[in-house]
């Protein structure tokens, strides 16, 4: 029964985060933003409604660190899996370097937010981190900082690019802001009772809450990613598909300050050990995208090394975690 309601939320809370996505976008094109900055930012923050809410629902409502911090790390490594089956479907060349220099970026960004959240981790296990107000960690702080420093780059760089075609409706803003509010509110919903059907699964499984929320939830609350990217991919902008995918990283792994606000002390000091390696394969895989972005090298093969590469470090890390508390 428990695995009929996973399946059950997890196709409506594709079909409504899909539409809240939908909406969002005509949002932007109304207002006349980059295409790029569609798939960075507005289409990355609609997509990664699913995590914030089944996230901090396991966190808060039922103490599920493990579900809580592993739906964050397992829809980042996710993410980061899907650039595979885009770059097998793509036929122009290595996929990665075709993206702009603003969607290279954010990959940087969220490879730096990775790597202060490891030595954030790395600091409290090893009782020589340090918190702000009892419970806020500093490497919190510092992700804000770093977020906002990505965003003024952003507001900053931008080109004034060009609208995408066949999406921007006659409706007046009004009612697309009513049915984006209205989708919001069923996703906020639906991320509630994902987060109810892994603490579930927890209990009546021999599953840790550490592969259960790497996995299992990563995969369900990463399903909207997967079809805003390749909705975008099909329709010709391969700009718009990754920066789906990477602008969800980094707002994802900026979720973990809001974390720390919901519990008794920094969420990093509450990690297992799978937890930890989870989090040492969102680095790893986050740097061999960002060499990926960086490379020049144009290859025209099925199975070019980068997203390869990361695809199978991935399935690996997936396979490690279940054996691994």
């Amino acid at each position: 029964m428990i695995w009929i309601e996973f399946l059950l939320c997890a196709s409506l809370l594709t079909y409504f985060a899909y539409h809240l996505c939908k909406e969002g976008a005509i949002v932007s094109e109304k207002t006349k933003i980059s295409e790029g900055l569609i798939g960075m930012f507005f289409l990355a923050v609609a997509t990664s409604f699913p995590e914030i809410i089944t996230s901090t629902t396991a966190v808060c409502s039922f103490g599920r660190i493990g579900l809580g911090y592993g739906d964050i790390m397992g829809s980042v490594i996710v993410n980061l899996m899907i650039l595979f089956a885009l770059d097998v479907c793509y036929k122009k060349g290595r996929l990665l370097k075709e993206v702009s220099y603003l969607t290279g970026l954010t990959g940087i960004f969220a490879l730096i937010v990775s790597f202060v959240i490891l030595v954030g981790a790395g600091m409290h296990l090893s009782n020589i981190g340090f918190s702000v107000f009892g419970k806020i960690g500093i490497e919190s702080v510092i992700i804000i900082l770093i977020y906002f420093a990505y965003l003024e780059k952003v507001r900053r760089a931008h080109p004034p690019g060009h609208v995408g075609e066949g999406r921007v409706t006659s409706d007046p803003l009004w009612k697309v802001w009513a049915k984006f509010t209205l989708f919001l509110g069923m996703v906020i919903l639906l991320g509630v009772w994902m987060a109810k059907i892994g603490d579930g699964i927890v209990s009546s499984t021999n599953l840790s809450q550490t592969f259960t929320g790497t996995l299992i939830l990563g995969v369900a609350t990463s399903l909207p990613e997967i079809i805003v990217s390749f909705a975008a991919f099909r329709a010709g902008s391969v700009d718009m598909a990754v920066g789906n995918v990477l602008g969800s990283n980094l707002f994802d792994v900026c979720i973990i300050p809001l974390l720390d606000f919901l519990t008794d002390s920094p969420i990093l000091c509450l990690l297992t050990t799978g937890q930890v390696i989870a989090t040492i394969l969102v680095l790893v895989l986050s740097a061999i995208a960002v060499v990926g972005l960086l490379s020049k090298k144009a290859k025209n093969r099925r199975i070019n090394w980068d997203t390869g590469l990361i695809f199978a470090i991935g399935f690996i890390g997936f396979v490690i975690l279940y054996f691994v508390k």
